[in-house]
């Protein structure tokens, strides 16, 4: 037991007051008169002993009443198990209160976010009105970064709602961490009001401050049910005006009930193009795809929805992409152009096709191109290869056909800033290409497939000759793909990313002396279907709340236009920060855009580009930690001064009140106070002295 004011006890020394009136006493004694002899039957008369006895019981009595009193004004306590600190003086309480969209859950009280609110007020009654308080969301608003008294906190708590910002519960925990230096040497107490989500809640990663009491209040929804959208993608990345796609759309459940006959809905442009209906196994994920047929070019908007209650936020999934009218593919040859890449390229509408010669060529053009094709020029210079090398890892292709004298210093010191092994020397011997890399990219859909849906090439099927080639030898560790192979186990064709672009590398020029390949019908898939992989296009979507980095056509850019975002259908407008790389213009959104949606890209009064917006699915699965789970990673956590205070029907305030003083005895002692005079006045009138 210990005691909130000790000094109280010192008042125990006027306990030595009845015991000094005992031995000296004082009590005075009055005369009886008699004058019957009667009356001497109605007098009780005692022993010795039995007077001594009465004494010592009214006097045992009065000691304990008055040290009972003393000590209920010392306010005794018995401590709570973890309790190492006193509640004396001015304390700092920072609150967290979790105001994710897995908040909107239903509870028997109401929503989970308003049921948070709630507890956040009763905990500020549990204090002093002296006392500083901090209040802590998942939008980490400037306005909650100081200590304000418990009315303007009940103001702060009552603007708060649901917010499209997801916080790790590390995340918060050292935000208020970064409080301790605004309290100076106050105390500090931090409660985090959270439904706990499994996918936000590792606090074996945290690192709470030992300075602080640290307390968890988990809340629990009724039911734990969501279906929501996870994810979409196309089967393919290339997009043509009037060409069938198909969207993969990923539905995951994540409750414990079977769910059926559940209707998506596809719209693009707001225009519906599909629907499905589909069934999802509990604690599960399902695939469907979305077909439909590509509209005209320019950016297009879709939508898949489906329906769930009560977690909505997260049924409308907003993705968007651009349809080109064509592709630019860019040729840079020595002085004539190659008769093979022009009959193929251009007569069809798809492709945009320009030749240029090495030695007259406007590098800033360069980049307003997807694909590049190096066609067998005799050199190139340093320039023309640091451009080159910015064009590619900007996000562009290139192609790069080997020269014919046989030259190759310069080409080699332009793979050399891609990594790549340069070029051999020339191989003369006659083969015929022996293995096509079927299960790639550039090749998984130009052959037929089997019932299994695998490629199986025939055996005696026709493929080019080559009568010389450039030998290569790979760099270890290379992250490189070889598509076309000769039998010797040389390359004719290989690929290699490097950073944001793609390097098509052949080991033999589009020559006939060299190879049949640019007259043989594999020709016109490989160059064809490389030119449409060139065209890159943006992310379908980016999330709400977190940073985004939008990139800008270039051939769309004015220096004197001021860009600008602004959502469909909305006020909504901000101008974002701009970061440029040579030519390469980027838009940075940091944490502006809160709300899921279309989203145009403005420069001047144009439109140059189309974005969406959707929010964090970290916050839909709503599996969330029990008491016990919780109590487990606390007690993996350096911190001692941690403890959960679980949910009970009993006032919150109480429960601080004795996890912070421990049980209170005070109403005890006042109660044994009053029995023991009780006990002394029923002494004294009920049993009679001589």
């Amino acid at each position: 037991m210990q005691f909130i004011h000790p000094l109280f006890l010192i008042a125990l020394t006027s306990l030595a007051i009845p015991i000094l009136i005992h031995l000296f006493n004082f009590r005075k004694f009055k005369k009886v008169y008699f004058t019957n002899v009667r009356w001497l039957q109605e007098i009780q008369q005692e022993t010795k002993k039995q007077s001594q006895l009465r004494q010592l019981l009214i006097l045992l009595a009065r000691l304990l009443a008055l040290a009972s009193l003393v000590i209920a004004f010392a306010q005794p306590y018995i401590p709570a198990s973890k309790q190492q600190k006193k509640i004396t003086g001015q304390r700092a309480v920072s609150i967290y209160v979790d105001n994710s969209f897995s908040m909107e859950s239903l509870t028997t009280d109401g929503k989970l976010i308003d049921v948070a609110k709630n507890k956040a007020l009763e905990i500020a009654s549990a204090y002093s009105p002296s006392d500083l308080f901090q209040l802590v969301t998942n939008d980490f608003e400037g306005r909650h970064q100081r200590f304000v008294s418990s009315e303007e906190l009940r103001k702060l708590v009552d603007e708060v709602q649901v917010s499209a910002s997801a916080r790790t519960i590390s995340e918060v925990i050292n935000r208020q961490n970064d409080m301790t230096t605004e309290t100076g040497k106050m105390s500090m107490d931090a409660y985090l009001i959270s439904d706990f989500q499994k996918t936000t809640s590792q606090l074996l990663t945290a690192k709470p401050d030992t300075g602080i009491s640290w307390f968890l209040v988990p809340l629990a929804a009724t039911k734990r049910n969501n279906l929501y959208i996870d994810s979409v993608y196309f089967m393919s990345p290339v997009h043509q005006p009037g060409q069938p796609a198909g969207l993969r759309v990923v539905i995951r459940n994540s409750s414990g009930e079977s769910l059926e006959k559940i209707p998506v809905k596809l719209t693009i442009n707001s225009i519906q193009k599909a629907l499905a209906s589909i069934s999802v196994e509990p604690n599960s994920t399902t695939e469907i795809t979305l077909s439909y047929t590509e509209n005209g070019a320019g950016i297009q908007y879709g939508l898949v929805e489906i329906t769930d209650y009560p977690i909505i936020y997260d049924d409308k999934y907003y993705f968007a992409y651009p349809v080109l009218p064509s592709i630019p593919v860019f040729a840079i040859n020595e002085k004539n152009e190659n008769v093979y890449l022009n009959a193929l390229f251009l007569n069809d509408s798809s492709i945009q096709f320009t030749n240029g010669q090495v030695k007259q060529l406007n590098y800033t053009k360069l980049f307003s191109n997807s694909l590049l094709i190096l066609n067998s020029p005799e050199e190139i210079s340093s320039g023309l290869a640091q451009e080159v090398n910015r064009f590619v890892r900007g996000g562009g292709n290139l192609v790069v056909f080997p020269p014919l004298s046989g030259n190759t210093d310069s080409y080699n010191a332009l793979l050399a800033l891609f990594n790549l092994s340069g070029y051999g020397t020339v191989d003369t011997a006659r083969q015929r290409l022996a293995v096509i890399n079927v299960e790639s990219e550039l090749y998984n859909d130009v052959f037929d497939k089997d019932d299994n849906g695998k490629v199986a090439l025939p055996k005696n099927i026709d493929l080019p000759m080559v009568f010389r080639h450039y030998a290569y030898k790979p760099a270890i560790g290379s992250d490189i793909e070889t598509l076309c192979k000769l039998p010797d186990n040389q390359p004719f064709l290989i690929s290699a990313p490097c950073e944001k672009g793609k390097i098509y590398l052949f080991f033999a020029p589009l020559d006939e002396s060299w190879t049949i390949f640019p007259k043989h019908m594999i020709f016109v898939p490989t160059l064809f279907k490389i030119a449409l992989l060139s065209n890159h296009p943006p992310p379908l979507c980016y999330t709400a709340g977190e940073q985004a980095t939008i990139q800008i056509p270039v051939d769309s850019v004015i220096e004197t236009h001021i860009f600008k975002l602004k959502k469909t259908g909305s006020e909504f407008e901000i101008i974002p920060g701009i970061r440029k790389f040579g030519t390469n213009i980027s838009l940075l959104i940091n944490d502006q855009v809160r709300d899921a949606g279309f989203y145009h890209v403005i420069s001047g009064k144009n439109t140059i580009s189309g974005i969406a917006f959707n929010f964090n699915r970290k916050e839909s699965d709503l599996t969330c930690l029990s008491p016990s789970a919780l109590d487990e990673q606390i007690k993996r956590l350096p911190v001692k001064d941690i403890r959960i205070i679980k949910e009970k029907r009993t006032s919150i305030i109480r429960e601080i009140h004795q996890i912070k003083q421990g049980t209170p005895l005070w109403k005890l002692f006042i109660i044994l106070a009053l029995l023991f005079l009780a006990s002394e006045i029923a002494l004294i009138r009920l049993v009679k002295h001589p």
